[in-house]
């Protein structure tokens, strides 16, 4: 990756050594089938949790985080460091990588014991191998117009990881005071009363990116996953694949989480107020919200990290493990853009010439 691009982070996650029955070998988790594969004897073997698309993740109260219980480092793992970018990766005994996913280094030496390592509730295992993911971002490039010297890219040090989100559900309930106003029978002035209520609401499934080192925009862009994707966590998922750990607290996230509810509730207590009190108007909302039966549901999910060269510099690419949708760095070409405005002033001038002539 290009040594600005944010991916500087800490890592993780612990999976097992699996064993192929049929011959020995190394089994590691393949997308296409969505099973385990051997690339010795070519024999798949399910996966324990199996693939279904309705398959319950449990939530977790949100204060169970700090029972001692809920961390888990699994079984036999990892844990290297990058002398160059500092991140720390703990990683499924079956990856035989010898490479930094976030900054491409191979300077990468054994480091400390993990640690209490908090276990996932789910993961949205990838869909799309190396070959498709190199395959949807071509098809990306062909689409975009301004990218310059679109036939001279080639994706390079791609990488599949499994990034962190929390996922958090809650009932609100929130006391508000409000100033509703009523138009006169006239239509002139709008006369404001004080009025005051409790608006109930449940909100489900607001997520938050949970890496306080991994701070991309192409990310963001494409992190949408449908929540059918996500599976009980299973450590077969990650054979041979890295992940990141979650560097941002459980608190933090739902820090961001009730941020996130407090801009939807700005709108929405309005809205039901004008209904309550049958209002034209409004100003001067204050209200305090109480946040009950909060749950969540910490999950991994897939990415392609990749890097392109353009003049001598490297770009970031991003690829939705799941979906195929990519997200570049790359920056657009002025003089394509510049053209195509000029093209586009010369037909409107000329359609404004031909509706002023005809």
């Amino acid at each position: 990756m290009a040594d600005n691009n944010g991916f500087k982070k800490t890592a993780t996650m612990p999976g097992n050594e699996r064993k192929c029955p049929n011959c020995g070998g190394t089994l590691t988790y393949n997308p296409g089938a969505r099973k385990l594969f051997c690339s010795l004897c070519g024999k798949y073997k399910d996966i324990t949790k199996g693939t279904n698309g309705n398959a319950k993740v449990e939530s977790i109260a949100y204060n169970d985080i700090f029972n001692s219980n809920r961390a888990s480092l699994g079984d036999k793992c990892k844990l290297l460091s990058c002398d160059n970018c500092g991140a720390e990766l703990i990683y499924d005994s079956a990856q035989v990588s010898g490479t930094c996913p976030f900054c491409g280094s191979t300077n990468i030496i054994p480091a400390a014991s993990a640690g209490s390592i908090t276990r996932p509730c789910g993961i949205i295992p990838f869909s799309i191998n190396e070959k498709l993911a190199r395959s949807f971002f071509r098809e990306y490039l062909k689409k975009e117009l301004f990218i310059p010297g679109i036939k001279k890219y080639t994706l390079e040090n791609l990488f599949p990881v499994y990034l962190p989100y929390f996922s958090f559900d809650s009932d609100t309930i929130s006391d508000y005071l409000i100033e509703i106003g009523y138009r006169s029978p006239d239509g002139g002035d709008i006369d404001y009363k004080p009025r005051k209520g409790t608006y109930k609401r449940p909100f489900a499934g607001i997520t938050v990116f949970a890496s306080s080192k991994t701070q991309n925009d192409l990310i963001k862009k494409i992190g949408d996953f449908s929540p059918l994707g996500i599976q009980p966590f299973d450590p077969d998922y990650m054979a041979g694949y890295y992940a990141e750990r979650n560097s941002m607290t459980l608190k933090h996230v739902f820090e961001i989480v009730q941020y996130k509810i407090t801009g939807e509730l700005n709108t929405l207590i309005p809205e039901h107020a004008l209904r309550e009190f049958n209002g034209d108007k409004y100003q001067n909302l204050r209200f305090k919200t109480q946040y009950k039966n909060t749950n969540y549901k910490y999950i991994l999910a897939p990415f392609y990290l990749a890097a392109v060269t353009y003049k001598g510099k490297k770009y970031d690419v991003v690829i939705n493990g799941v979906s195929g949708e990519v997200a570049c760095s790359v920056p657009f070409a002025r003089k394509r853009i510049i053209t195509l405005l000029i093209i586009l002033g010369i037909i409107a001038a000329a359609v404004l010439i031909a509706f002023i002539v005809f």
